[in-house]
């Protein structure tokens, strides 16, 4: 039997790509029609062959409208990579591999925003044509702010670079995101929500490059309830696409002196954006850094992270105690420090 679903308060996801792209649908159900904005990293875009390319947003997208392939981690589902092959034929790298369908959105986008669109209005151009409507798909920021990554040797390269191009197996020394001003959409969305979830994305270079901002970790701050999901899951060894993020995400915390393990993502939080979270969602496997996540001042709840729909349910669950119905609402709830 299907659970009914949770109602209440107007809920923003804050994500960058897998994590989020197997959490939102699920999220969207759970909290029922309407109900749900989803604001999507942009600091992993780049130009490619003249074109625009957006992974996050649309790793978001084609797992809504039901394309994404799921067990390669990106781009959609019967894919072919005819260009690609005509372009290593030509002798341009490969490194970055595009597909043939994902190419068509590509240059869909590209199109648009040389006629003067912004990336919102493109994301919702992209979101009509593939049937997505709920949820809301907004991108954090309507201008480039590319996350560059400086090297442990000091070589400083684009994210992508080292990400794909290097398999993100090249030890680093920190990662770069770029500043620059939030998309009006989505500072809206956040103004407007009584719950914002940072999704079980990379704490460093997904959730804190859309924190990085200006004016986005303002305000989340003010939000009723901030809840965090752990993208760690301890006793499980990943596999496929689900490992490549893992070894990302355990350089980029080790760079940041933080450990890849729940309470290591959440004493990150801690750390870099003091006072901001409220409740903490960590896998049941990791129930014995419960206190460990309770001494950062989160609040530890138990979930099946590896579950889209039960993190989905337990997620809802955690927004819906904050909904207007439940408390009043409070205008500014904690300045950020730090």
């Amino acid at each position: 039997m299907t659970a009914p679903p949770v109602t209440g308060g107007r809920t923003v996801l804050l994500t960058g790509g897998l994590g989020g792209a197997h959490l939102a649908p699920a999220l969207a159900r759970a909290l029922g029609p309407g109900r749900l904005t989803v604001v999507v990293n942009v600091g992993d875009d780049l130009d490619w062959h003249g074109l625009r390319v957006c992974p996050d947003l649309d790793t978001v997208l084609y797992s809504l409208s039901g394309r994404l392939d799921a067990e390669r981690g990106w781009g959609v589902v019967d894919e072919t990579f005819v260009v690609r092959s005509a372009l290593q034929a030509l002798g341009e790298p490969a490194w970055f591999g595009v597909g043939d369908r994902d190419l068509a959105t590509h240059l869909v986008r590209t199109e648009l925003l040389r006629a003067g669109h912004t990336l919102t209005e493109v994301v919702a151009a992209l979101a009509g044509r593939a049937w997505v409507s709920d949820p809301l798909v907004v991108p954090a920021a309507d201008i480039p702010c590319p996350t560059h990554i400086e090297l442990a040797d000091g070589r400083r390269t684009g994210f992508q670079e080292w990400y794909v191009g290097m398999g993100a197996a090249v030890p680093v020394r920190a990662a770069e995101p770029a500043s620059g001003p939030a998309a009006g959409a989505a500072l809206a969305a956040v103004a407007a929500a009584d719950a914002v979830v940072l999704g079980p994305s990379n704490p460093v270079t997904s959730i804190g490059t859309i924190l990085a901002l200006d004016g986005m970790a303002e305000a989340v701050a003010r939000a009723g309830l901030v809840v965090a999901v752990s993208p760690s899951v301890g006793g499980v060894p990943p596999t496929g696409a689900v490992a490549h993020h893992a070894r990302a995400r355990r350089e980029l915390l080790a760079a940041s002196g933080d450990e890849d393990s729940a309470a290591g993502v959440a004493g990150h939080y801690a750390r870099c954006f003091p006072g901001l979270v409220d409740t903490f969602v960590l896998d049941a496997a990791d129930a014995s850094l419960a206190a460990e996540v309770a001494a950062t001042g989160m609040r530890p709840v138990l979930a099946r992270v590896l579950d889209p729909r039960g993190l989905a349910r337990t997620v809802a669950a955690a927004c819906s105690e904050n909904c207007p119905t439940a408390r009043p609402r409070r205008a500014v709830r904690r300045r950020l420090t730090g």
